[in-house]
């Protein structure tokens, strides 16, 4: 991508009106209910500061969005939502986000990212779908962890983006993010948190 590509690209914080409008356009279609965190909670976690939510734009346009959240003193960014609206995919436009927020990490941070485990497909179409998401972390520059969560139900692989520290390092601060998140009894029913599996 040239220089002056580069310049029409801009991310910027969205605003309440703005991703509210998102959630009920985009995120509810792109996310399944078993993921997709109801709107007053991500209300509720950008109020005590833990979500930030932003929107990618070419030139004027927006081309897909994004939530990162942290915790203070933890190293660790999760990407907790990410998507190109439909009309930008197969563009190069996901990578570019990725790379921006490669290049935008705060000294010293990382950036987790939970995938769907390909290991708990239910049939070859989700597989597929399952290891083309994975692929496409690890083609823009994340690693893959040996950690593995169940996280409300569902399986997913951790990646990382950034300065990759070791497995148990990985999940602490990951499961110190979601504590912060989440008060201690929901934590304790719904994240369980592995280490030491085979990479894919």
């Amino acid at each position: 991508m040239s220089g002056g590509e580069q310049t029409l690209w801009h991310f910027r914080r969205l605003t309440r009106p703005e991703w509210t409008t998102l959630y009920y356009e985009q995120m509810e279609r792109d996310f399944p209910p078993s993921e997709l965190k109801p709107l007053e909670l991500l209300a509720t976690l950008e109020d005590r500061g833990v979500n930030t939510l932003w929107g990618a734009y070419w030139g004027e346009t927006l081309t897909g969005y994004y939530v990162l959240a942290q915790a203070p003193g933890n190293p660790a960014l999760l990407l907790d939502y990410l998507a190109v609206l439909p009309q930008f995919r197969g563009t190069g436009f996901g990578g570019e986000i990725l790379r921006h927020l490669r290049q935008t990490l705060p000294e010293g941070c990382y950036l987790l990212i939970e995938s769907e485990d390909p290991q708990g497909a239910a049939n070859p179409a989700d597989l597929s779908i399952r290891e083309r998401r994975v692929a496409f972390y690890r083609r823009n520059g994340a690693a893959l962890s040996s950690v593995t969560v169940w996280l409300f139900g569902v399986e997913y692989v951790l990646l990382t983006l950034g300065a990759a520290p070791s497995a148990e390092q990985t999940s602490a601060d990951y499961q110190a993010l979601y504590r912060h998140m989440l008060p201690e009894d929901r934590f304790r029913d719904n994240v369980c948190v592995r280490t030491q599996r085979d990479t894919l």
